[in-house]
């Protein structure tokens, strides 16, 4: 008889063993699914899926500690991110892509399909590094040995400089299968939801994964520098067709709308919820005296003004408008609350209740989510149009896994590591050149054009980040800026950016002193913890880092 659910650890997994009891076959059920009748085709598309649905979970998670959406679950980062909030990152990476990838290889090797075996190998790899990235130890040697026994059954955590390499030997791999041709590469992957089976786009990918886990270890690794050199002479993510995205529909049944269109773009008419981040709408409005050209795909404003939203709802606001806290002026942090023309988010921390602000906070924009451009003049006081489904782009978002720009703001970050300040400063200007055109090109494909005049101009951005530059002591503070705000939508590479630059170094504080460390790594989900005898809860009252993080700024 067929034996398909195995509990692994925290998580009960669907993996495939054969038990001893056979009867000849009579309790077969005839309509299961055995590995010997799997269409590789068919799991091969689940496990894109899977995979999506992983890196939509790890980048939520993590970007509020660094102010793209507001962290608003509490006051201290501690109670902000609580455990459990991490079990459907946990859950994905374990039972839907390991799963789906190791049984993908067994069978595709069987059957010689290379490229879905290179695929697997590198979708599984780049879970395990993001894993790592945001817990730092995981299991993963006894993670799939469920079958071997009970005592896999409380799988122990391998040390995470173990796991990066283990992942990093799998992109090798992935190469190695993708560099076969004509009778040895096998039949071409039909299903193919990144990159239509291209393997030179999937061989790309695999160099530019490992790129920027070359660029973590550079703290750890004497061998790094070397590689990272290697690397850059090999074909890498670098230009708009090759973006590692996940794009989405606008069905309503199943859904496939991206959820934070979902989110902020209700059935019913200004019932938008969540909030992002004050700083970084402030950043992109008006920080550098001009403005972000990005900043109308980005965001979406219900209201012309605040002084609008209040006369429409006196108690639309969650706080004080301008009566900043005392440690906000001391630290000369110039955005508090709300600020004209009509932007509302929400500072960093801010655990207080919701008020009834569904009809004028600031919502996603076209990009990435698949909403609206902001199209109103900032002189139009009175504009209030709140948003609902149907909306905009009708939430035909993408996940930006990888975009060719962050490349671009990647090789900056290693120029001025290496003391070339003017290579950086070409990559820098190459990166926000594309990230600005790029975001265009997105918004005008799905329909979201700005009115002539509406964009801000690039070549004035691009002269107020020069200045900056030429200013800059550490020219890696500015870099890491225009990273940040390039990767809206990736919360995990803005993660991994402010730990491993420790830049924006002028981050907006929480709005309550005494917020607790900040959370270098996340704390293991409740369900590992509570469900394996082998599993301890990292420490939220002390400063935890990833094994690469050893950038000696202190974070807030």
């Amino acid at each position: 008889m067929k034996n398909l659910f195995i509990k692994v650890g925290l998580l009960s997994m669907l993996v495939f063993g054969v038990s001893s009891c056979d009867l000849n076959g009579d309790l077969d059920n005839p309509n299961s699914i055995t590995p010997a009748k799997a269409d590789v085709d068919l799991l091969m598309n689940g496990l894109q899926i899977d995979f999506a649905d992983f890196f939509a979970s790890a980048q939520s998670l993590v970007n509020p500690l660094v102010r793209h959406e507001a962290m608003t679950g509490g006051f201290r980062y501690q109670t902000a991110n609580a455990p459990q909030n991490a079990n459907g990152v946990w859950s994905t990476a374990y039972q839907g892509v390991m799963v789906n990838a190791d049984l993908i290889i067994k069978l595709a090797q069987e059957k010689n399909l290379t490229t879905h075996v290179a695929v697997a190998k590198i979708l599984k790899a780049y879970t395990y590094l993001t894993l790592v990235d945001l817990f730092n130890n995981v299991p993963r040697t006894e993670a799939a040995r469920a079958s071997e026994g009970s005592a896999y059954f409380n799988p122990v955590a391998d040390a995470g400089a173990d796991v990066y390499a283990y992942a990093i030997t799998l992109l090798d791999e992935a190469r190695t299968e993708l560099a076969k041709t004509g009778v040895a590469a096998g039949a071409a992957l039909a299903r193919d939801i990144y990159y239509a089976g291209n393997r030179a786009r999937w061989n790309a990918l695999a160099n530019t994964i490992e790129l920027k886990a070359q660029v973590n270890l550079r703290g750890v690794n004497a061998n790094a520098n070397a590689r990272i050199a290697t690397l850059r002479t090999l074909d890498l993510i670098d230009t708009e067709a090759e973006n590692f995205t996940y794009k989405y529909g606008t069905a309503t049944v199943p859904v496939s709308r991206h959820p934070l269109y979902r989110q902020y773009y209700d059935p019913v008419v200004g019932n938008a919820g969540g909030y992002i981040s004050n700083y970084l709408l402030y950043e992109m409005f008006s920080a550098k005296g001009v403005e972000d050209p990005r900043w109308r795909y980005y965001f979406y404003r219900q209201v012309g003004s605040i002084t609008r939203a209040l006369e429409l709802e006196p108690k639309a606001l969650g706080c004080t408008n301008g009566a900043a806290p005392d440690h906000y002026v001391t630290a000369g942090v110039p955005m508090f609350c709300t600020f004209e023309p009509g932007f509302y988010g929400r500072d960093h921390g801010d655990g207080f209740g919701i008020p009834p602000d569904g009809p004028f906070l600031t919502c996603v924009g076209v990009y990435p989510a698949g909403g609206r451009a902001d199209n109103t003049s900032t002189a139009n006081t009175n504009y209030h149009v709140p948003t609902q489904e149907g909306q905009g782009a009708n939430g035909a978002g993408i996940q930006p896994i990888w975009m060719s720009f962050y490349t671009n703001f990647l090789v900056a970050e290693i120029e001025a590591g290496l003391g070339n300040n003017a290579a950086a400063k070409t990559a820098l200007d190459l990166g926000i050149n594309n990230s600005v055109t790029q975001i265009r090109n997105f918004s005008t494909g799905k329909g979201q054009v700005l009115n002539p005049g509406r964009e801000a101009s690039t070549t004035a951005y691009l002269t107020a980040v020069d200045n900056l530059y030429t200013a800059a002591a550490n020219k890696v503070d500015v870099i890491a800026k225009e990273f940040w705000i390039a990767a809206w939508g990736n919360g995990v590479e803005a993660y991994n950016l402010y730990r491993r630059t420790g830049a924006p170094r002028d981050f907006q504080p929480t709005l309550q002193t005494n917020p607790g460390p900040f959370m270098r790594t996340y704390v293991y989900p409740a369900n590992y913890v509570n469900s394996n005898d082998n599993a301890t809860q990292i420490d939220v009252n002390i400063t935890n880092k990833v094994f690469w993080d050893t950038n000696t700024v202190v974070l807030f």
